[in-house]
């Protein structure tokens, strides 16, 4: 939204000196550091084609500014023109757009008809989503969002690891134990009774050749199309997925395709056979092989095994020619631990190899792994505690709501019931969601709750309080004047108020950075940015009255509502935006 307060300034130069708006508003940055100042504008290039030195023109746009009526102070630094705009120009500016649409401030047109797939989550059938998927899962789900809010039309993928010889040993345990659909509906935990029997058949197949035997035979017979074999596929999947879908269900997280790696089973035979015709392959070793040196590469891609056994490579290759097929993408993201980094960098190098037109769009969106505190260790531990248990992404959460609710009981004990329920619910959740968010994704994160569940600092829940001390203030205002005097913006002139409006103003920048780097924590660090403004702003009031939103003057306090109001419906998008409610107590 700096373009509101930019645009009028570039227009009004151009016009000054004769060139394009463009070459006026691209130039407008960041002052300095120590600079008291909003914007500056550098005049090098803008003095080399009027043919006059920098500090001269610096000086001439200064008056020029000045003496225009914009809102603004224009000061001259050598070659920089440093420009700081009243706090009721940038009202003026700003918040009739954001009283017409509240999300404005988090809305870019950057990727207007654009279409970018995310793949992201993609965990593997009968095993438990542990904690460590919440990063692909919520970095992918922010993306989503970010670039929804971009306007790229946006299709999410959960590419379901649901085949492979594991489901041949599941097949073969439950025949073996002579289970039924009711021992799996009356289990307490589909996805712990699926991953118990997983254990006791490898176990059996360890001490007896002829159970491992069996095992690949329905592995074969899975593989053939067997019937009862398929049937039994199918229930380990749809009861795996249940699971799933309420743990994602906590998250608010959803699909537009489930398209497991089955899906592509009878799909990779043509790619192997156009990358044999294309003269791409060759054997080494009994393996089937692509040579990816023309590209840089110092080992071959494996496509194949010897025994026959095709490898992610393939499947990858398959599912990015699909949903090519399907969506015409512009994009492709593939939001996967850093440990992947040299497969996505080997089947991409393939796919340009293949003459793909898709290889150039493809991205792999590494993140660092996740650390969990061990109290009995003392120590961070990778996605393990409690005795070396690996820790489900159910449980974090859980614990996060319960720790949750204590903390809200402590702080507002009038709240309670339902309401009390849903807040500890957003909170908890949101708390975990943002320690993974905050940080740039290819780090690690550390995660411990007492931290993550903290009040104050870069925390989900100092963001969540912020939105609800302006929910609280609106409410207040409302009560006190049923009948409200019509906002003057001119009457908002204190420097805290202006850094509120361009906190605002920045986050549509975050957005889009957001997106075009894919981080989240971009669009995460502008939030905290604007929660700490408001924060700063509110703080005053306590020492002066006259500072206060509900102060004695009705118009005043009416006009700095705009404010309040403006700056709950930006923060309350963004924390939407990364995956996490905004309540509106606490």
């Amino acid at each position: 939204m700096l373009d509101l307060l930019t645009a009028p300034i570039a227009r009004h130069l151009a016009n000054h000196l004769g060139v394009a708006e463009s070459a006026v508003s691209a130039l407008l940055m960041p002052p300095a550091k120590g600079v008291a100042a909003d914007l500056a504008l550098p005049c090098f290039q803008l003095a080399k084609a009027k043919g006059v030195p920098p500090p001269a023109l610096a000086s001439e746009i200064a008056g020029v500014l000045n003496a225009s009526g914009l809102g603004v102070q224009a000061v001259a630094a050598g070659p920089f023109c440093n420009l700081t705009f009243t706090t009721a120009g940038v009202a003026a500016a700003l918040l009739p757009t954001l009283a017409t649409d509240a999300t404005a401030a988090l809305r870019s047109s950057v990727g207007a008809g654009k279409t970018v797939c995310i793949d992201f989550s993609s965990p593997n059938i009968a095993k438990h989503l542990a904690f460590h998927h919440i990063r692909s899962t919520m970095i992918g789900n922010a993306l989503a969002h970010c670039y929804a809010a971009a306007r790229w039309s946006v299709k999410r993928i959960n590419f379901l690891g649901d085949w492979g010889t594991a489901f041949g040993r599941l097949i073969a345990g439950w025949k073996r134990e002579g289970l039924t659909l009711a021992s799996l509906d009356t289990a307490p935990d589909r996805v712990t009774f699926l991953n118990d029997l997983y254990v006791r058949i490898s176990q059996a197949a360890k001490e007896d050749k002829a159970v491992e035997e069996e095992a690949r035979t329905w592995s074969k017979k899975l593989e053939d199309g067997d019937a009862e074999a398929r049937s039994l596929w199918q229930i380990f999947k749809d009861a795996s997925l249940k699971e799933f879908e309420r743990v994602y269900g906590l998250l608010g997280v959803t699909f537009d395709s489930w398209k497991g790696e089955a899906y592509y089973e009878d799909k990779m035979g043509p790619v192997l056979a156009e990358l044999e015709a294309k003269g791409l392959t060759k054997i080494d070793q009994g393996a089937t092989v692509v040579d990816l040196s023309a590209l840089g590469f110092k080992k071959p891609m494996l496509l194949k095994r010897a025994d026959g056994g095709t490898l992610y490579a393939t499947r990858d290759l398959a599912a990015c020619d699909d949903r090519f097929a399907d969506f015409a993408f512009d994009r492709s993201l593939y939001v996967v631990d850093l440990g992947q980094s040299l497969h996505f960098k080997e089947w991409f190098a393939c796919a340009k190899l293949m003459g793909r037109p898709y290889a150039d769009r493809l991205r792999h969106i590494g993140f660092g792994v996740v650390l969990i505190w061990n109290d009995e260790e003392n120590a961070w531990a990778k996605g393990r505690t409690r005795g070396g248990k690996i820790m489900l992404l159910r449980e974090v959460l859980e614990e996060a709501v319960d720790r949750a609710r204590a903390v809200v009981a402590e702080k507002n004990p009038d709240i309670a019931g339902e309401e009390r329920e849903r807040i500890a619910s957003a909170v908890g959740i949101g708390a975990v969601v943002f320690n993974d968010l905050k940080n740039g994704r290819t780090g690690d994160v550390k995660f411990k709750f007492e931290e993550a569940l903290r009040f104050d600092g870069e925390t989900g829940p100092y963001l969540q309080f912020a939105h609800a001390r302006l929910c609280s203030i609106e409410r207040k205002f409302i009560e006190a004047h049923p009948t409200a005097p019509i906002a003057d913006f001119a009457r908002l002139t204190r420097p805290d108020e202006k850094s509120v409006l361009l906190a605002i103003a920045r986050l549509r920048l975050a957005l889009e950075k957001a997106v075009e780097s894919d981080e989240p924590s971009a669009l995460a660090t502008g939030l905290l940015s604007l929660a700490g403004e408001v924060a700063s702003w509110l703080t005053a009031g306590n020492h002066d009255h006259d500072a206060r939103v509900l102060c004695a003057d009705a118009g005043v306090s009416a006009t700095r509502l705009a404010l309040v109001r403006a700056a709950r419906s930006s923060l309350g998008e963004g924390l939407r935006l990364i995956g996490l409610k905004a309540p509106e107590r606490m």
